[in-house]
C-alpha cells in the first residue's frame, strides 16, 4: 500500500507542470478577427477566412510554440468596460463582447465555455495561460464612498474575478493572474489614513490572494498588480499635447516615481495584513522607449534604495509602431535614439534593442504587444484617435494578418531570444530609416510554411 501510495504521488509530482522562470508571452488575438471578439465568437466562423474561431486560435497556439513562446496573456473585459467607454464617447459602435458582471457566467453568447476551451487548447499545446480580469469602472463615484463602500466594492470586484478563478484552476497552465487593471495606491499616501483608491487596491489585492489560495491546492500561480512607469517630459499621449513636426523621439522612464509606487504597495499591503508584505509581481508596459536611455532607466528601477527585482516584473505590453499607423493612413512612427523607426527594419533595430535592455537588467516575464497587427483588429476602435494618429494605434504585430505576404523582421528577432540563439547585445545600433513613401520590405519566409490552412 505504501508503494502504491508513493507510486501515485510520483505520477501526480511528475504530471504537474513547473510553472517558467522566463515568460515569452505574447498578448493574443486570433489573425484578422476582431479584438475583443475571440470568445464571443469562439464556436462560429470567422467571416474574412471562412475558418472557425477556435480553429484559427489552434493553428496559433501551434505557430507560438514552434517560435519559442511559452504563454499568452489573455485580457478578459467586464462589459460594464466597454459600456462605460461607449458613455463617454470614446468607442465608435458598442461593444457586446465583455463579461457579465458581477456574474460571468451571465454573460453574452457562450464565452463561459469558450474561455475553459481556450485554457484547455493552450494546454494540449504546451503553453501556459495569463489570464487578467479588466474592470475598469471601478472608479465611479469612488471619491463619495465611505470605508464600508469601498470594502463592498472591492468584495464585489473579488466575486467576479474570483468566479474565473475557481472556473480556470482546474486547468494545470495557469501562469499567474491579474485583476487590479489600471488601479494601484498612491505614492505617497498613508495606509493608516488611505484615499479610497489605496483602500479599494488593497482589499482587493488581499481578497484575491485569499481566492487564489483557496482554489489552488498547494500549487499557487503568482498574483500581479499594475505599476506605473511614467516618461520623463511630454506624453504625447495626453490630450491638448501638439506633437513637433519631424522625427518623433522615444523617452526616458522615470524610475524614482515607480519605485515610490512600489513602496506605497508594500506599506498599504504590510498595513492590511498586520505583517511586512509586497505584492507578488508588477506589471507595466513599454511602447517605444528610446533604448539608448532604457537599460539605465531599468538598473535604476531595478537596483539601489527600494529596488524592485527584475524577475518582480512583468512587461505585460512592449512594441513599437511601424509607419503604416491605424487604419492604413500614414504617420510617423516613435524615434529610436533620435531617429524615426520608419521602415520594418528600424522597428526590428529598436525591438532588438529593447530585449537587449530586459535581458542585461534581469527582467524575464514580458509578453509581446499583439501576434498580429492589431489595426485591422479591433471590432470596435475603443482608443482609436482619427485626427492625431501618432502612435497608439500602429502596427505593432510581429507578423502579418496574411500569412502569403511574409513576416517582419521583428518576428526572426523575436524568435532568437526566445530560443536562445546567440544575439549581439551591444551598444545601440543606429536604425535603418526610410522616407515615408518607400515601399515596405518584408523578411524572408521560414522555411517551414506556417499557416491556418497546413496548420489545421
Amino acid at each position: 500500500m505504501r508503494l502504491l501510495v508513493i507510486t501515485v504521488l510520483f505520477i501526480e509530482m511528475a504530471g504537474a507542470a513547473v510553472r517558467p522562470q522566463e515568460w515569452k508571452a505574447i498578448n493574443y488575438a486570433p489573425r484578422g478577427h476582431p479584438y475583443f471578439r475571440m470568445l464571443y465568437d469562439w464556436f462560429s466562423r470567422d467571416a474574412a477566412s471562412g475558418l472557425e474561431v477556435r480553429a484559427m486560435a489552434d493553428a496559433d497556439l501551434a505557430l507560438l510554440r514552434s517560435a519559442g513562446f511559452n504563454a499568452v496573456h489573455l485580457y478578459l473585459w467586464d462589459q460594464p468596460t466597454f459600456d462605460d467607454l461607449y458613455r463617454k464617447q470614446t468607442s465608435r459602435l458598442r461593444e457586446i463582447s465583455g463579461f457579465g458582471y458581477p456574474d460571468p457566467a451571465r454573460s453574452a453568447g457562450r464565452q463561459w465555455d469558450a474561455l475553459q476551451e481556450f485554457t484547455a487548447l493552450a494546454e494540449k499545446h504546451n503553453i501556459w495561460v495569463i489570464p487578467d480580469f479588466v474592470h475598469t469602472p471601478f472608479n465611479e463615484d469612488l471619491d463619495s464612498l465611505s470605508k464600508i463602500e469601498v470594502q463592498q466594492r472591492a468584495e464585489t470586484i473579488a466575486m467576479w474575478a474570483g468566479s474565473f478563478i475557481s472556473r480556470l484552476s482546474r486547468h494545470r497552465n495557469i501562469l499567474a493572474w491579474g485583476a487590479l487593471y489600471a488601479l494601484e495606491p498612491a505614492p505617497d499616501d498613508r495606509p493608516e489614513n488611505p484615499n479610497n483608491y489605496s483602500l479599494l487596491w488593497r482589499k482587493l489585492y488581499v481578497l484575491l490572494k485569499r481566492k487564489i489560495q483557496a482554489e489552488s491546492a498547494g500549487d499557487e500561480p503568482p498574483l500581479f498588480t499594475f505599476l506605473y512607469l511614467p516618461s520623463k517630459g511630454s506624453n504625447i499621449s495626453t490630450s491638448g499635447v501638439q506633437v513637433p513636426p519631424g522625427v518623433l523621439q522615444g523617452y526616458a522612464l522615470d524610475a524614482l516615481v515607480a519605485k515610490r509606487r512600489f513602496a506605497s504597495m508594500k506599506r498599504h499591503l504590510s498595513y492590511e495584513l498586520g505583517r511586512a508584505a509586497e505584492p507578488d509581481l508588477v506589471y507595466t508596459y513599454l511602447f517605444g522607449p528610446d533604448t539608448a536611455a532604457l537599460e539605465q532607466s531599468l538598473r535604476d528601477l531595478t537596483t539601489g534604495e527600494e529596488a524592485i527585482p527584475g524577475d518582480r516584473l512583468f512587461v505585460t505590453e512592449y512594441g513599437i509602431s511601424s509607419p503604416f499607423g491605424a487604419y492604413h493612413r500614414a504617420t510617423r512612427a516613435f524615434g529610436e535614439n533620435g531617429s524615426p523607426t520608419t521602415d520594418l527594419e528600424g522597428q526590428a533595430v529598436w525591438l532588438r534593442q529593447c530585449l537587449c535592455s530586459l535581458r542585461a537588467t534581469g527582467i524575464t516575464k514580458t509578453a509581446y504587444w499583439s501576434l498580429f497587427d492589431a489595426a485591422g483588429l479591433w471590432s470596435s476602435p475603443t482608443w482609436s484617435w482619427p485626427d492625431r494618429q501618432v502612435s497608439l494605434n500602429g502596427h505593432w504585430g510581429l507578423a502579418f494578418e496574411d500569412a502569403a505576404r511574409g513576416f517582419k523582421p521583428a518576428w526572426e528577432i523575436i524568435r532568437a531570444f526566445h530560443s536562445g540563439q546567440p544575439v549581439a547585445c551591444g551598444p545601440a545600433l543606429a536604425p535603418i530609416v526610410g522616407a515615408q513613401n518607400e515601399p515596405v520590405r518584408f523578411a524572408p519566409r521560414p522555411a517551414a510554411e506556417l499557416s491556418y490552412g497546413s496548420l489545421r
